[in-house]
């Protein structure tokens, strides 16, 4: 998935450090499991300084609120500024920094016209919307004027041209940044995050009872957005008297069938959620609009097949017919039927499993791909230090 990237050697101690990066990223939804997994794994590297900046996106009640006066949208703005500036105030000390924030990310690259240092990386896994027929739109992108899309789409390719290194989460946002909006290919490099394999441990799963209710797993805090609803309905109307369907999700809907479940609490890499994968049969995530979820990723590195959609970088992680299957958005005939297909084959479950876990040690493994992606940033450093 991503290019063989070398580094400079070790630095002898923690106190030798050859390179000072900046981490400033959104904690919200998905995010969170990114931010923790490239911050455990970040940090083992010895050669680089990490300063870190964490953005969720709120003020507590219980903390200091200096913006509370402040109306939409400018209230959102002026939070996400204050909890960058950990990594903000430092820019002109820091070699890079990784941006996945657009007010921070665009405040940088506005400062790189006249500043030299830090380098800028871009790590968002939401590329700029040339073509809409290639974007899986949500919501807030379909209700803004036309006159907003292109104010957008200006600034967003303004600030490519400002940017260093980029770092998209699959092969599709490559594409886009490549094809679409005409970054070189050599400052664009593909690689997700990945799963935390010290936490989602595989266990086989073991046989099960031929009378038994198979578990069918959904995992989706936007209920309707992540398809949950489709899934409810296709569930009600043909296996609700052969499976159990589990469902974690905020938004959980009312007037649910018998042998549905809900949890509605669960929290990134929550020890409920790990036995919750453990239990699936099959994971099924028909979600309209995504970019690059780490719950496929997670279903697989529990030994769990998938059912999922061809939206933006879902399939650059599934393997269609070998680790689960990826249908259109919103069909529900293929999704009733690679459904059935699976429940009523327990081996293939079990193959599907078995190399679903091995693309996510190879691919998608946070324990290789945080070193390649800091790899990717020090090789754009010394890049620029031998130039200058």
């Amino acid at each position: 998935m991503s290019r063989k990237l070398t580094s400079s050697p070790i630095a002898q101690s923690p106190s030798e450090k050859l390179y000072r990066f900046g981490f400033l990223l959104s904690t919200g939804m998905g995010n969170a499991t990114r931010y923790q997994n490239l911050r455990k794994y970040a940090e083992k590297d010895l050669e680089v300084e990490c300063v870190w900046a964490p953005v969720k996106h709120f003020i507590a009640p219980d903390e200091p609120n200096p913006f509370w006066y402040l109306p939409e949208p400018f209230y959102s703005r002026a939070v996400v500024v204050y909890q960058s500036s950990p990594v903000l105030r430092q820019l002109g000390k820091l070699d890079a920094v990784m941006f996945h924030l657009f007010e921070a990310y665009t405040l940088a690259c506005v400062r790189s016209v006249f500043s030299s240092r830090p380098l800028i990386v871009n790590a968002h896994d939401d590329p700029p919307v040339v073509n809409p027929e290639t974007y899986p739109l949500y919501e807030n992108r379909l209700v803004r004027s036309s006159w907003r899309r292109r104010f957008r789409l200006g600034v967003d390719l303004w600030c490519a041209k400002r940017t260093e290194l980029f770092l998209p989460f699959s092969e599709w946002g490559r594409k886009i940044w490549v094809n679409e909006c005409h970054v070189p290919p050599d400052k664009v490099y593909p690689i997700h995050v990945g799963i935390d394999l010290d936490i989602w441990r595989y266990t086989p799963k073991p046989e099960i009872d031929p009378a038994a209710r198979r578990k069918i797993l959904f995992v989706g805090g936007d209920f309707v957005r992540k398809g949950g609803d489709l899934l409810l309905d296709i569930y009600r109307q043909q296996f609700a008297d052969q499976a159990e369907l589990h469902l974690v999700t905020r938004q959980p809907p009312a007037d649910l069938p018998p042998n549905v479940y809900v949890y509605t609490d669960l929290t990134p890499n929550d020890q409920r959620l790990f036995e919750l994968y453990s239990q699936a049969d099959l994971f099924v995530f028909p979600t309209r609009a995504d970019l690059s979820p780490f719950a496929p990723m997670e279903a697989m590195a529990s030994g769990c097949p998938v059912i999922s959609t061809n939206i933006a970088g879902v399939p650059d992680t599934i393997q269609h017919g070998e680790t689960g299957f990826v249908i259109a958005r919103d069909d529900a005939s293929a999704l009733a039927t690679y459904m059935q297909t699976l429940l009523e084959n327990p081996q293939l479950r079990r193959t599907m499993g078995v190399k679903g876990r091995a693309v996510v040690e190879r691919d998608f493994n946070a324990a290789i791909n945080v070193p390649r992606i800091l790899a990717a940033m020090k090789k754009t450093v010394d890049q620029h230090r031998r130039t200058t």
